[in-house]
């Protein structure tokens, strides 16, 4: 029996690798598998300006923080079309969610880069 692998930088397992498999391999599974987490305040603001994030844009929004950890971002704005997240990559975690007509008031600070999904 294996033993259960110990937690990664990331907060996410580490998974095996096969003998010829290096640690890029290893973090593309680690990614592919990386489930989005979206905070209560998140989730508050996203119900109080009924906005809802579909499939489509889950989908948008995992692929962008995984090219985001690839850069080693740790806290970013993503844009999904005029919607603005404020997510930390590390553990893939919506912080806050600015809707399009309150962006032009709204300042980040902390905020390491910004990509448009």
């Amino acid at each position: 029996m294996s033993s259960p692998s110990a937690p990664a930088a990331t907060g996410h397992p580490t998974r095996a690798t096969r003998p010829g498999a290096g640690p890029d391999f290893a973090q593309e599974l680690d990614l592919a598998a990386l489930p989005i987490h979206i905070s209560h305040h998140a989730q508050r603001r996203l119900e109080s300006r009924n906005i809802n994030l579909g499939p489509d844009e889950i989908e948008r929004l995992r692929g962008a923080v995984e090219t985001l950890s690839r850069r080693g971002a740790h806290d970013s704005v993503v844009m999904l079309g005029s919607l603005a997240l404020v997510v930390n990559v590390p553990s893939a975690t919506v912080l806050t969610a600015v809707e399009p007509n309150a962006r032009k008031e709204s300042v980040f600070t902390n905020i390491d880069s910004l990509l448009i999904a």
